[in-house]
C-alpha cells in the first residue's frame, strides 16, 4: 500500500484480510497487546501509548475494518459476525498470540464475541467504556435520536454528506478534557483526507441491528474501564456486562471520557499492567 496513510508513521503496515484490508501499526515484543482504535479516532493518536508499553510489550494498534485506512472490499458487511470474523483473521495475522485483545465501546461486544468463538486467540480481554447489548442499544438511541443513520442508504448518504462536521461535534460530546478536541479533529480529518472512511451508518444498521446470538458469557478474565467523566455515556451501568465477561474487574479512572486511554493514559497503562502482571 503506499500513499500518505501509509507513511505516517515509519512502522505502519497493511494486512490483508478475505474481505478487508487493515492498516495497522507494530512495534516492541514480547507478550501480545492488541488496541482496536475507536472510530473514528485514527491509530495516529496512539503514539503515547506505544511509547508507554512496546519496551515491555508486543503492542498492535488497527483500525477497524470500514473505518481509517482499514479499507473494506466489495462484499464486506459489519454485521456482528463478520465483524467477529474480520478481527478474529487480523489477530491470527498479527502473530504473537495469545493476545490481550482491548477493544472500546462498540467494538466491546465484538472483543466477548471474538473471545467465545475464537477462545485460543484471546488471553486476557480489556475493554473500555463497553456496555452489554441493552446498554448499547440506549447509547444508539442517544446518538441517533431519529435513526436517521440506522436507515439503509439514507443513512449512508446523510453521513456522507455531514461527517466532517459530525467528527468535531462527536469529540465535543466524547472529551472530557476540551484541550484534546482539536488535536483530535486534526488528526481525524487528515486521516479523511488520506483516504480515510467512516462506515459509521453500516455499523449501526448491521452491527448493532442484530447480534446474531453471537453474544455469550466467555471464560477468559477481562478487565472493564470506566471513564467517569464521558459525557456519552451518562447513565450506562457498565457493571452490566458482567454477565458476558463474569471474570471480570471493573475499575474507574476519574476525570477521563469516552478514551480513557488516550485522556488518562498514565492511569489506564497503570491498570494495564497490573491486569497483565
Amino acid at each position: 500500500m503506499r500513499g500518505p496513510a501509509a507513511r505516517t508513521r515509519s512502522d505502519i503496515r497493511f494486512v490483508q484480510l478475505d474481505r478487508a484490508m487493515v492498516r495497522c501499526r507494530q512495534l516492541g515484543h514480547g507478550r501480545s497487546l492488541v488496541f482496536a482504535t475507536d472510530p473514528p479516532v485514527p491509530l495516529e493518536c496512539y503514539d503515547a501509548l506505544f511509547d508507554a508499553l512496546a519496551p515491555r510489550f508486543r503492542v498492535t494498534v488497527f483500525e477497524m475494518p470500514g473505518f481509517g485506512a482499514s479499507l473494506p472490499r466489495a462484499g464486506m458487511r459489519l454485521s456482528m459476525g463478520e465483524s467477529i470474523s474480520l478481527v478474529a483473521q487480523g489477530l491470527e495475522r498479527f502473530g504473537g498470540g495469545p493476545h490481550t485483545l482491548i477493544m472500546p465501546c462498540v467494538l466491546g461486544l465484538v472483543g466477548v464475541g471474538v473471545a467465545r468463538h475464537h477462545e485460543g486467540l484471546i488471553r486476557r480481554l480489556v475493554l473500555s467504556q463497553a456496555a452489554d447489548w441493552s446498554g448499547t442499544q440506549q447509547w444508539l438511541a442517544r446518538r441517533d435520536p431519529k435513526g436517521m443513520l440506522r436507515r439503509p442508504v439514507v443513512g449512508q448518504l446523510a453521513l456522507a454528506a455531514v461527517r466532517r462536521k459530525r467528527i468535531d461535534a462527536w469529540y465535543r460530546t466524547a472529551l472530557a478534557d476540551p484541550e484534546l478536541i482539536r488535536p483530535l479533529v486534526d488528526m481525524t480529518l487528515e486521516n479523511f483526507d488520506h483516504g480515510g472512511c467512516f462506515c459509521l451508518a453500516s455499523g449501526f444498521q448491521d452491527c448493532l441491528g442484530d447480534h446474531q446470538h453471537q453474544l455469550a458469557p466467555i471464560a477468559q478474565d477481562a478487565l472493564l474501564v470506566w471513564g467517569d467523566a464521558d459525557p456519552s455515556h451518562p447513565d450506562t451501568r457498565f457493571g452490566d456486562m458482567n454477565a458476558l465477561v463474569p471474570n471480570s474487574e471493573l475499575v474507574r479512572i476519574p476525570g477521563a471520557g469516552h478514551f480513557p486511554e488516550l485522556e488518562r493514559g498514565p492511569a489506564f497503562v497503570d491498570h494495564l499492567l497490573r491486569f497483565t502482571h
